[in-house]
């Protein structure tokens, strides 16, 4: 199962909250560090390898992407945080866009995408108590699950929904059988 991969289109990439789409949508915002896999998530729930752009540095991300995935439903793709490269103005306008973006926008659902390999790191905490705050649905997607043997990435998910007590699935671009549990818990919000 996936999104009909022929209605999902990048509808504009912001770079400030005058350019946030008007929409009757549902939204679903994938967050996380840069070069964590957002973009081929995005790509894989939609079963294309073009709709989100995926950058071999981090960090390529620095706009709000709204993608219009089906006339009930849109992917938010936010720009990736933790990246240490970016000079002090653009951690000022990142911060800026996305304080505009979560007290403007209610999204039924946050993605807190993690790498597998990396763990959960103090900026994901962060995002979860962030949710929590705001009333917003989370849950984690462990990414790059491929990069480890499956008994240790199955044991990692268990361990991280033990920890957290939030929804827990493992994500890899080249394990298409990943993606259907997210979409099954991404459509209980449509």
């Amino acid at each position: 199962m996936s999104f009909h991969a022929n209605d999902a289109k990048l509808i504009i990439s912001a770079a400030a909250y005058k350019q946030f789409p008007e929409t009757g949508q549902k939204e679903i915002v994938m967050v996380g560090k840069s070069n964590v896999g957002k973009s081929s998530l995005i790509n894989a729930l939609c079963n294309r390898k073009r709709l989100a752009y995926v950058g071999q540095r981090p960090g390529k991300t620095r706009l709000i992407n709204f993608f219009h995935i089906t006339d009930e439903m849109m992917l938010v793709d936010v720009p990736g945080y933790g990246f240490a490269n970016r000079s002090k103005q653009e951690q000022i306008n990142y911060g800026t866009l996305m304080d505009s973006y979560f007290e403007l926008r209610h999204p039924s659902l946050m993605l807190i995408l993690v790498d597998i390999r990396r763990g959960i790191a103090e900026e994901d905490e962060s995002m979860m108590q962030f949710a929590q705050h705001y009333g917003m649905d989370y849950a984690i997607v462990l990414s790059k699950a491929d990069k480890l043997s499956r008994g240790k990435a199955k044991s990692l998910q268990l361990q991280t929904e033990r920890n957290y007590g939030v929804p827990v699935f493992l994500f890899s671009h080249t394990m298409i059988e990943s993606r259907e549990p997210i979409l099954n818990k991404i459509l209980t919000y449509i």
